[in-house]
């Protein structure tokens, strides 16, 4: 079973079109610049997202469901595999 017939991205699915491709790949490439920083997965969404916070509050459910992916996949896949499945998934 692939990776993308998983739950999650299942649901991501749902909003292909409905997001910027551009906004996400920007947040994605300060989170990954964070991690390859040394700083954990987690504190880096967390920064991140409070830099576009305007931006999260919009699509709660969207970002939500993006750090879930990260957190869940991010370590057997790695981080940079994983936003390029996400980008590709919404684009």
């Amino acid at each position: 079973m692939s990776v993308l017939d998983q739950e999650e991205f299942i649901q991501l699915r749902k909003f292909k079109g409905k997001t910027d491709k551009e906004e996400v790949r920007k947040i994605l490439d300060e989170i990954e610049e964070q991690v390859s920083k040394g700083v954990s997965l987690r504190s880096s969404i967390i920064f991140t997202y409070a830099n576009y916070v305007e931006e999260i509050r919009k699509n709660k459910d969207f970002y939500s469901l993006i750090s879930a992916i990260l957190e869940k996949y991010s370590p057997k896949l790695g981080i940079e595999n994983v936003m390029e499945l996400i980008i590709s998934t919404v684009s």
